[in-house]
């Protein structure tokens, strides 16, 4: 028969191989996870370099137009070249409406500092609006016809009617978007390139283009008029009312608008979608 102090004593021993056994087993288990977790951390982080790689290469080639043939003719390729030309034209009409309504704000002011002058300079520059550096003097209706936006819809009709919506020799080529031909002496005809006719770096680059086109050209001068008097009647600068109101862009005069305006009214709700 075993004593009570044997028995008390293999109980005490068989504790301690228990907790040891157990410690063991956390110990492994933790060894494991730690592991696991180390082995997620890695891949994570290669999933993380490998993101912002795709992002680098991504932003690099955003500026360029796509190869938008790749998508199937109709919605699919429209909506694509929407969700690329799209965010330059509304970025663009945000910066002129930013300086046209600076602009207003100055018109009868008596105070001009260094960086108002200056300022001013710019925009006349940029304008193409003579203008002497007297504050008293200011060409303001030259300016403000010429500081004002052109319509979206009507500057993404045009681009998909010029491009074929993108699909273009001259836009996949050039970045020219708008048909718009270089001056004399100022072709860059480089590889590639179609000759005769603007080359742009980016898309950005060509949206930029044709605003400044139509708003400093003297070919253009009715279209800022029409555009000016609608600001002078407190009505709103739509695609609607500025087609037909496009002189001289193309040599088939009224018929071009036509066609423009039929564009703009069959893809009017997939272009304001894009907005």
């Amino acid at each position: 028969m075993i004593s009570i102090p044997l028995r008390r004593l293999g109980a005490t021993i068989l504790m301690f191989l228990a907790i040891a056994f157990s410690g063991e087993t956390l110990a492994q288990t933790h060894s494991k996870t730690a592991s696991h977790k180390a082995h997620i951390s890695k891949i994570s982080g290669k999933k993380k370099v490998s993101s912002k790689q795709e992002y680098s290469r991504n932003s690099v080639n955003s500026s360029s137009l796509p190869d938008l043939r790749k998508y199937p003719s109709g919605a699919p390729r429209k909506k694509a070249f929407l969700r690329t030309v799209m965010p330059y034209i509304t970025s663009q009409n945000a910066a002129i409406i930013a300086e046209r309504e600076w602009l207003m704000t100055r018109q009868y002011s008596q105070q001009w500092s260094a960086a108002d002058r200056a300022r001013l300079k710019d925009i006349a520059k940029r304008y193409k609006v003579s203008w002497s550096g007297n504050t008293r003097r200011i060409p303001w209706n030259t300016l403000l016809e010429r500081v004002d936006i052109i319509p979206a819809s009507m500057v993404a009709t045009m681009a998909a009617a010029e491009s074929g919506w993108g699909t273009s020799k001259l836009a996949r080529n050039n970045n020219n978007l708008f048909g718009m031909k270089c001056g004399k002496g100022r072709c860059q005809n480089g590889p590639g390139k179609v000759k005769g006719y603007s080359h742009f770096d980016s898309v950005k680059e060509s949206v930029s283009a044709y605003v400044v086109n139509l708003n400093t050209h003297p070919a253009y001068a009715s279209f800022r008029k029409s555009r000016a008097q609608l600001r002078k009647a407190d009505q709103e600068v739509t695609a609607s009312n500025m087609i037909h109101k496009l002189k001289g862009y193309s040599t088939r005069g009224q018929s071009y608008n036509n066609y423009l305006f039929a564009m703009y009214q069959d893809n009017q709700q997939l272009i304001a979608a894009h907005m």
